[in-house]
């Protein structure tokens, strides 16, 4: 079915004329103006499956003009209407004005409602509305005031006369949370925020860190982490820089680290259940201070600063950076020209009379897809232009437009020498940029967006936060760096002697001596769990549903990207295994029941084997010897009562070879670097080329295969020899 399916989808080494996607729009629309476009509205990149560069899934259609003319038009005004950033000043949080008093009245009205619940519950002729309260029910939960001893002890620290201790509290707003002043559209630069803070040594580890998170409402996202070392008697100044773009609402918060939905809450209850108070803080913060905006340091031309002396030659310079090299004809420039003075006929003033036709230019097929000059000859067969080469190889491994350094060689027919082109490659691979080639190749590669599929349990799970969800998903895209950087060969990511982390992720994985949030190669032990992707949290949670581990999803994963012998997809109307509703059994005995049904036989024969031997890791990618199984009731995300069974880890591989634990399966797993190697190669000609991998690239990546092997397969390797192979230099 699988070789069926490749017959289908062979296109011949055709290469689709496709649009840009979201990303590589965004990118070059930043690239020309400035300005980062909200890319929401224009029409999805996930069409079908596969790669979103590829040409099949990346179709227009002519009502979505609207929407690239609106979304251009946005991007125009803000770009056009840029001021020099304001001068920079400093904006100095002290947390214990808010706080203190807030607190205060917080426990004083608890204080206030226990005493009135307790009044109406020790008479019964008034009624509850007499003393301000709902109901009976409520007032048995408010004569308590089980909130309280936590107000009090905040209350009660010394230190939180000066600062504020970061707790969580359930009625309260949540977080103890420092928030700046939100910055505006036209408030755009680079700022520094720094934050004066100390840990509170008996805490938790994962609350010595600092979350730091951006946006509004809905939108809010997670920006990175500092690690808090200072003490009461010695606390440390953090720095964190932050970039606000041209357009964007954002409001700068710092609080403590933080899990998905109500879980946080739901420890915090718990903890108080056992102490009495809640978690335990981890921090307190004297003071923070934002200090910007600095200008931008970007890669943007001032394209939109027109003189309009010459609106003409003004517009053919936009149209033609716009296009990537290819200069508008006269007609395309004529009517440009008489949209400009249709608005200035009405009265607008230059620099709005310019909008439509600069939007025009950036709604325009020239602009939207990466166009390639069409010949009789078939487009195969023909070779690029050293400009279209250009566009390429920037598309390839920037996810935007060439850069002047590229163009000039293009220009001078020199980027289609070998040697030029290699320099060039290795040149792109370097630069700050090439990071959208890792991030966006490795995620649809090793199917890294499941991390985000699955809301794990808080309580549960603890340790596995936002903050090690995200620093996971990052570990993988900063080993594949190591890699090419230090043109390592691609079987480190099968098995290795480092691993690439961070402080937090160093926490994660109780590794000691690592401190700093750079993420950097840290030597462990040939019987290390950790060393190549099938010790990574990041497996073992895309291998998950964010409850249990699954054998299945695990074994499928490693058959697919790791020994390139992916199963076929799930036969429809698996019947389900109606004989074990209620059942509480280990994944495994799961697994072989389901292999009862004769249509899943032969496939979960070579998957499930994989999965036992990963079972020792559970879903958030921490080591287990017991898979522990919830039932009863789940109260506030806690399990009234688990079930405990030992983890049997031995298999077979397809290939006939008995593994008896992880370390073994691993090992055998590296042997199989050629299979690995094979199916890399197929994903980056797939990614690279805009299509999908068909019976006649076998050739190709034979010749891939064969240029990289002799060099142990280093990734930097790969890049190059696609580059200059006649296919990626042919329409």
């Amino acid at each position: 079915m699988v070789t069926a399916r490749k017959i289908l989808s062979d296109t011949g080494g055709e290469i689709t004329m496709r649009r840009l996607n979201r990303r590589e729009y965004a990118n070059t629309i930043e690239a020309l103006l400035g300005v980062r476009p909200d890319v929401s509205d224009l029409p999805d990149d996930q069409g079908t499956a596969g790669f979103d560069t590829a040409g099949a899934s990346l179709f227009f259609s002519s009502d979505q003009l609207e929407q690239y003319l609106a979304t251009a038009r946005r991007s125009l005004r803000l770009a056009i209407s840029t001021k020099p950033s304001g001068k920079s000043k400093t904006v100095r949080i002290e947390p214990e004005d808010e706080y203190n008093e807030r607190y205060a009245a917080a426990a004083e009205q608890m204080r206030d409602s226990s005493r009135r619940a307790k009044a109406f519950l020790a008479q019964s002729e008034r009624p509850a509305s007499d003393y301000g309260i709902l109901d009976a029910y409520s007032a048995k939960k408010k004569q308590h005031a089980e909130w309280l001893p936590l107000m009090e002890s905040y209350l009660a620290r010394p230190e939180t006369k000066t600062g504020a201790t970061l707790i969580m509290t359930i009625k309260q707003g949540g977080y103890t949370r420092i928030r700046f002043p939100v910055l505006h559209a036209h408030d755009d630069g680079e700022y520094i925020i720094r934050v004066r803070a100390a840990a509170y040594p008996d805490a938790e580890d994962r609350l010595h860190y600092l979350e730091f998170t951006g946006g509004q409402g809905k939108t809010r996202k997670l920006l990175g982490w500092r690690k808090v070392t200072g003490t009461l008697d010695q606390p440390q100044i953090i720095e964190f820089p932050i970039s606000h773009g041209l357009g964007q609402q954002n409001q700068i918060q710092i609080h403590q680290r933080s899990h998905q939905d109500r879980a946080d809450k739901n420890l915090a209850t718990i903890d108080m259940w056992e102490n009495g108070i809640g978690t335990p803080p981890g921090l307190w913060i004297d003071w923070a201070e934002m200090v910007g905006p600095e200008a931008k340091q970007g890669d943007a031309d001032s394209l939109c600063d027109f003189h309009y002396g010459d609106v003409r030659q003004d517009l053919r310079r936009f149209a033609t950076k716009a296009f990537r090299g290819t200069a508008p004809g006269e007609d395309y420039l004529d009517r440009l020209v008489f949209h400009y003075q249709a608005g200035i006929d009405q009265g607008l003033p230059p620099d709005e009379a310019i909008i439509d036709p600069l939007a025009i230019v950036l709604s325009s097929p020239s602009f939207l897809y990466l166009v390639e000059s069409k010949t009789e000859e078939s487009s195969a067969n023909k070779t690029l232009t050293a400009q279209e080469l250009a566009s390429r190889l920037s598309y390839f491994l920037w996810s935007g437009p060439p850069d002047e350094e590229l163009m000039r060689l293009a220009r001078e027919g020199r980027l289609s020498d070998a040697h030029v082109l290699q320099k060039q490659t290795e040149r792109m691979l370097s630069d700050r940029r090439a990071d959208r080639f890792v991030r966006h190749f490795v995620r649809q590669w090793l199917e890294i967006e499941r991390i985000d599929m699955f809301q794990f349990n808080g309580v549960q799970f603890r340790k596995f936060d936002n903050a090690v969800r995200a620093n996971a998903r990052e570990e993988i895209y900063q080993t594949v760096h190591h890699l090419i950087d230090e043109k390592l060969p691609l079987g480190r990511l099968l098995q290795s002697d480092f691993v690439v982390i961070n402080d937090l992720m160093a926490d994660y994985y109780d590794i000691a001596g690592v401190e700093g949030y750079e993420f950097r190669a840290v030597p462990v032990d040939d019987d290390s769990i950790r060393g190549g992707l099938l010790g990574t949290a990041a497996f073992s949670a895309i291998g998950s549903d964010g409850v249990r581990s699954s054998p299945v999803e695990r074994g499928a994963w490693v058959l697919r990207h790791l020994l390139n012998d992916p199963p076929p997809p799930a036969p429809p109307n698996v019947p389900q295994l109606s004989r074990l509703a209620g059942q509480h059994l280990p994944a495994r005995a799961l697994a072989n029941a389901h292999q009862e049904q004769p249509q899943c036989f032969q496939c979960h024969q070579k998957i499930d084997p994989i999965g036992f031997g990963l079972e020792n890791f559970d879903a958030s990618g921490q080591w287990r010897d017991e898979e522990v199984i919830g039932i009863g009731k789940l109260k506030y995300g806690k399990w009234t009562r688990e079930k405990r069974f030992a983890i049997d880890p031995q298999g077979t591989l397809p290939s006939g070879e008995s593994f008896a634990d992880f370390l073994e399966l691993r090992e055998s797993i590296a042997l199989q670097e050629d299979a690995f190697a094979r199916g890399f190669t197929e994903a980056l000609i797939e990614y690279g080329l805009g299509r999908p991998y068909g019976f006649t690239d076998d050739p190709l990546a034979e010749s891939i295969l064969q240029q990289t092997k002799n060099k142990q397969y280093p990734i930097s390797e790969f890049i190059h020899a696609l580059v200059q192979s006649p296919s990626f230099q042919s329409k």
